[in-house]
């Protein structure tokens, strides 16, 4: 007899060297894992970003705060990237007025609306604001997208939540929330986190509308109490680590973008 053939032989100690292979790619992969930020981490090192504009990535961006529109043939010409403490006040107070007035009456008629609790909400430490103009000057707003970059508690994975999508009556339709939502999706990917959330109300069937042409889904956690009065809906992040999350209640979204 010719014996074993020794191509699938061992070392010394009789381990196959395909078990030995696999072996070292799993010690490499543990190695990564533990190399990784974590999802607190990656949150922390996204918060500490004071240019909000650097974490699109818009290579064309002639400042640090402003992005311009990629598309010439339409709204919004400019946008900028704030954090909540480099919000002028004129800004800060048009983000609430332009909220009360899309937002006041679908509140009332599900769980109430409340000035100090929005003004509060748009004041958080963590609140990041991307706004829309209709030029360079600044008197000039169009709309705006208030979101945070969170941990989910129920996953653990970071996430980009959008608080507030809101635009002005005559400058919806124009393509003013699809190219400020495009903006809050690229920073998610660019800071690693795992998708963009947000929720919407029952009754805003004009935001719901909206979110599923831009590829969002309902999240697996949406409460299904018909009681509730809203939805969770996500979407991917493509350099996120993805994952499906349960948030606390938010805000409802945009009517008709």
């Amino acid at each position: 007899a010719m014996g074993r053939r020794r191509s699938e032989a061992g070392d010394a100690e009789g381990d196959p060297p395909r078990k030995r292979g696999e072996a070292g790619r799993a010690e490499q992969k543990r190695k990564r894992k533990r190399d990784e930020p974590s999802p607190r981490e990656l949150v922390a090192a996204a918060n500490a970003a004071r240019d909000v504009a650097a974490l699109v990535g818009d290579a064309a961006k002639p400042g640090p705060t402003t992005m311009r529109s990629s598309s010439s043939d339409g709204p919004p010409s400019a946008t900028r990237g704030y954090v909540v403490d480099q919000l002028p006040d004129r800004l800060r107070r048009w983000c609430f007025d332009l909220t009360k007035r899309n937002m006041e009456a679908m509140y009332e008629r599900t769980w109430g609306w409340s000035n100090p609790e929005k003004r509060r909400e748009l004041a958080h430490s963590d609140a990041r604001f991307i706004v829309a103009f209709r030029g360079d000057d600044d008197d000039g707003p169009m709309g705006f997208v208030h979101f945070r970059f969170e941990v989910e508690d129920s996953d653990g994975t970071p996430v980009a939540y959008v608080y507030e999508l809101q635009v002005e009556d005559d400058a919806r339709g124009r393509g003013v929330g699809r190219a400020l939502m495009a903006r809050v999706e690229s920073i998610a990917e660019n800071t690693r986190m795992a998708r963009t959330m947000l929720t919407v109300l029952k009754t805003n069937a004009a935001a719901a509308r909206f979110y599923e042409r831009l590829g969002y889904v309902e999240d697996r956690d949406t409460p299904r109490d018909e009681a509730c009065h809203y939805v969770i809906l996500t979407k991917p992040a493509e350099a996120g680590r993805g994952g499906e999350g349960v948030p606390p209640r938010r805000s409802s979204g945009v009517v008709n973008p």
